[in-house]
């Protein structure tokens, strides 16, 4: 239980964090580039699905004895095209992170690197920011490959697991488990990547400590599901989940001695 309040506790750590001057602009930046990439996307979507319907429906209308209706089925289609928005905004807030996160990989490693070096005062390996750049997006790809036939393998299991009686109601507590570990592997990965540990050792490392890797990944998972919520937590899980790694993770043999903030 002590690892499970130890994951709560740097997620407490990293909203404070977050707000602190010496943190603040590598937080804004990528908020901001998520507010405009989310906001673009989700209006761009909406507006050409509810202009469709509005077009499509433009001549609807009955005649004779049934066009009492008619004021009804404007409401109709009022409705369609409001619960378009809705559903759009649900859709996003369930995948938007995860393209997100693959674009804005720079901008996570920057915030990490940040934290990082005050947390250990160690500086980081000497590398021009373009080798940097391309190193994190080799990096998300290697992770984007970890876990895409791992999920496929995962659901089919879940899949058979829903259509058993009784064994069934722990079909949604696998994936959800899975998805926590998927994002708690993303976000103490920036840490990793920045040292440049290995993919495969940092993976080794976060078994050491499973059950604050799972109670950080459940949690992160839970807020990304909220629609708005998921924009602001990505920063605020790469602080935690940074302190996580030099803290609790990276190996004896790196220079990653801390000191608290």
């Amino acid at each position: 239980m002590s690892q499970v309040a130890d994951a709560i506790s740097y997620l407490k750590r990293s909203v404070t964090l977050a707000k602190s001057r010496e943190l603040r602009t590598y937080v804004i930046i990528p908020l901001i580039f998520n507010i405009l990439v989310f906001g673009g996307l989700y209006w761009l979507s909406g507006s050409w699905i509810a202009g469709w319907i509005a077009a499509a429906t433009a001549d609807w209308a009955l005649t004779g004895s049934l066009s009492f209706l008619n004021g009804a089925l404007h409401f109709l289609v009022d409705a369609a095209i409001l619960l378009v928005w809705v559903l759009l905004l649900a859709l996003f807030a369930s995948v938007f992170s995860i393209g997100v996160q693959l674009i804005a990989a720079p901008f996570m490693g920057f915030l990490a690197e940040k934290v990082d070096i005050q947390t250990t005062g160690h500086p980081m390996p000497d590398e021009s920011i373009p080798a940097m750049i391309l190193r994190t997006f080799k990096r998300e790809l290697r992770k984007t490959w970890y876990w895409l036939w791992r999920a496929v393998l995962i659901l089919f299991v879940v899949l058979v697991v829903y259509f058993i009686p009784v064994v069934n109601v722990f079909a949604s507590a696998i994936w959800f488990l899975w998805s926590g570990w998927l994002l708690a592997m993303q976000y103490i990965d920036f840490g990793a990547d920045n040292r440049q540990v290995p993919f495969e050792v940092m993976l080794e490392r976060l078994k050491t400590k499973r059950w604050l890797v799972l109670t950080f990944g459940a949690v992160v998972m839970g807020l990304t599901m909220l629609p708005l919520v998921n924009l602001f937590i990505m920063p605020v899980a790469v602080i935690a989940g940074t302190l996580i790694w030099v803290e609790e993770l990276a190996p004896q043999t790196s220079e990653t001695s801390t000191k608290p903030l």
